[in-house]
């Protein structure tokens, strides 16, 4: 017997995310509007962390039914994510599906506090990155020049130049010993939505945006 959520519990789960996937790495809008003037479209699962019944994904058999059905034991995630981390619960542990789902609060809460407008002046943003970071920029704007396809958008963070990164998709490569506070750096790009973590492994990877691509290929 499956210990399943109520309709509360599900209701409390997405609302305490912004109706977002708590999956990092995704983020996906989960509800939205149908065709017709009054209808809704949910994509996004109430999830358990511990497995809603005995040999399900994480079952803890020391908890109670109400436990197992509580928030406490639920995230949010969208269908496609749901179904990842219950195909793979040694990659996608207990500890981890938590994490994500303080991180997921907490950047609900932090885009409440937020008075920030909805569409950033890209190229004001893109004047201030380059009086942050110069040399950062600087190197950017070479390699996005330098790309014949004019397709390459990705790029990875490295500690050094001794390190390899194995891929087959071609990106940029940006390495901490060459820009001090590269990490810091990369942070505030995200923040002011310039470039987007799309990290799949362990090294950082991110995509810049097309606004951002096309600041960098201007002539200055």
């Amino acid at each position: 017997m499956r210990d399943d959520f109520s309709a509360k519990v599900k209701d409390i789960l997405a609302k305490r995310v912004g109706f977002r996937c708590s999956n990092p790495h995704c983020r996906q809008a989960t509800s939205g509007p149908q065709e017709t003037a009054s209808g809704h479209i949910n994509i996004g699962v109430a999830s358990h962390i511990t497995g809603a019944s005995a040999g399900g994904p994480r079952f803890n058999p020391r908890l109670s039914p109400e436990d197992r059905a509580s928030e406490e034991n639920g995230i949010w995630l969208c269908q496609t994510c749901s179904k990842l981390v219950d195909s793979d619960e040694v990659r996608y542990s207990v500890d981890r599906l938590r994490d994500w789902k303080a991180a997921a609060e907490a950047t609900a809460a932090q885009a409440l506090e937020r008075r920030r407008a909805p569409e950033p002046d890209t190229d004001a943003v893109f004047l201030e990155a380059e009086r942050l970071m110069p040399y950062l920029i600087a190197e950017m704007r070479a390699d996005v020049a330098a790309d014949e396809t004019q397709l390459v958008r990705e790029f990875v963070l490295l500690p050094n130049r001794n390190c390899m990164f194995g891929h087959n998709k071609p990106r940029f490569v940006y390495y901490e010993s060459d820009h001090p506070h590269l990490r810091l750096q990369v942070d505030w790009l995200e923040e002011m939505g310039l470039i987007v973590d799309v990290t799949l492994g362990d090294a950082p990877i991110y995509r810049m945006v097309p606004e951002f691509i096309a600041a960098l290929r201007r002539v200055t």
